[in-house]
């Protein structure tokens, strides 16, 4: 059935099929083969970046931290102004927010952890010790976000530790005063109250794929992806509760685990909530990235080594070239989409370029996530930008080894050749505008006044 789809593919790609009688590509062709490359691009991402092994991780995680997030988060936003009860009414939507019915019984557990709690009896030590453990979800959630849109984390540990201290303690007080606002609400806009949930998940997640990624995300493509994972995160609650049900989980996990049944569950559960969010996430990257994944992968159709395609050093040495001809021309930032946009490259292997010339010391990165020439790229040479990136990227072989002996004759070949500063820029437009010759006034000639 898939080769039988990718044949299709294959063959609307090339235009072996959906051509009319003029051998025109039609309209619906067009649409369709357009589906079908958002499709392919979304489950090759989905398999690059590992979702299932990282969704798995991110549930362990979760299931590990999730006591003391709830208890430090409670505990903390207490002095803010939230009662008991409305704290207890949070949790309740907190439950009913990422709980489905077949894992209800994971929140009365978590109720009696949490009453049983004390963190005055923990001392300094014990909530240090607790904040460590709840912020592990954090920094796995914030790696998993950044590797997706191919970004680095760049923020100190000081100041991501800050912002996990922050969610844990404005995000209760927050949902408390909502709770409390919609409680004082007539009994005729209880339809708020039923939203309430899917509203916070929307928001949650819109929020983490636009601050989380170590770079600008655009508004659009956090809602697209979002929006998503919050629609199917709703339907996967129903779903999941009737398989449970249909197959009888509950009753066949009790007889192996007892009563702790529910565990092994819950853990199911969070694993599929995480692959939600994170295809979500890849929604978002590739909205964002669209027009460069899509001509990426029209290119890549007719390419049967494209699978094995990686950036390499003269790749890098193409990249410096462009930002050397804008520096020359008073434009010294790039940022990845830009390059991405102007080389048509896909823009993962932008970054994995600018990531290598970056640790090379050729480029810096500027607070705006922009990228800048490190020197002055007219007083750089082709032959350093490939032997630092040799020296950072290539494999390591032993020295005074045949093939050590080879590499060493190549790079002083490619030394020698090309050795001369700034030779490798390409010219500026100012430049190329000055080298054409004017062309000649063809205006008639003006009578003289005699």
């Amino acid at each position: 059935m898939l080769s039988w789809l990718h044949r299709i593919y294959q063959d609307l790609a090339t235009g072996q099929l959906g051509r009319d009688e003029n051998g025109q590509r039609t309209a619906t062709t067009g649409w369709l083969l357009e589906g079908m490359h958002a499709v392919v691009i979304l489950v090759r991402e989905v398999r690059r970046d590992r979702l299932t092994v990282r969704a798995a991780m991110l549930a362990y995680w979760t299931a590990v931290a999730i006591v003391p997030i709830l208890l430090i988060g409670f505990t903390l936003s207490a002095p803010l102004g939230g009662t008991e009860a409305a704290s207890g009414a949070v949790r309740r939507l907190l439950y009913d927010t990422i709980l489905t019915d077949s894992v209800e019984t994971v929140g009365t557990a978590l109720d009696s952890m949490l009453a049983a709690a004390n963190l005055r009896a923990l001392g300094i030590v014990g909530v240090v010790g607790l904040m460590v453990i709840g912020s592990q979800l954090y920094f796995n959630a914030e790696l998993a976000y950044n590797d997706i849109f191919r970004s680095s984390v760049r923020r100190s540990l000081l100041l991501r530790f800050t912002l996990f201290y922050a969610a844990i303690t404005l995000a209760p007080a927050i949902m408390a005063f909502g709770f409390l606002a919609s409680a004082t609400l007539p009994d005729q806009v209880n339809v708020m109250r039923r939203a309430v949930p899917v509203m916070l998940t929307a928001t949650v997640l819109v929020g983490a794929i636009r601050l989380l990624p170590n770079r600008r995300v655009s508004w659009t493509a956090a809602l697209v992806g979002g929006l998503f994972s919050a629609v199917v995160f709703e339907v996967a609650k129903s779903g999941f509760t009737a398989y449970t049900t249909l197959m009888g989980t509950q009753d066949s996990m009790a007889g192996v685990y007892g009563s702790l049944a529910f565990l092994p569950v819950f853990l199911l559960w969070l694993q599929i909530v995480w692959m939600v969010v994170l295809i979500g996430v890849e929604l978002a990257f590739i909205t964002e990235n669209y027009h460069q994944l899509v001509d990426a992968q029209r290119r890549d159709i007719g390419d049967p080594n494209s699978r094995h395609r990686r950036a390499d050093g003269f790749f890098g040495l193409g990249l410096l070239g462009v930002i050397a001809r804008a520096w020359k021309d008073h434009q010294p930032t790039f940022d990845t989409d830009r390059l991405s946009a102007e080389t048509g490259a896909d823009p993962r292997h932008v970054q994995a370029a600018l990531d290598a010339l970056e640790a090379g010391g050729l480029l810096t990165q500027t607070e705006d996530k922009h990228y800048v020439m490190a020197r002055a790229p007219d007083q750089l040479t082709a032959a350093e930008v490939l032997e630092c990136w040799r020296r950072i990227s290539a494999p390591a072989v032993q020295p005074g080894s045949a093939s050590a002996d080879v590499i060493r004759d190549a790079e002083r070949a490619v030394e020698m050749a090309l050795s001369d500063p700034g030779s490798w820029i390409p010219l500026a437009p100012a430049e190329i505008r000055r080298l054409i010759p004017p062309e000649p006034d063809r205006r008639p000639d003006r009578p003289t006044r005699g």
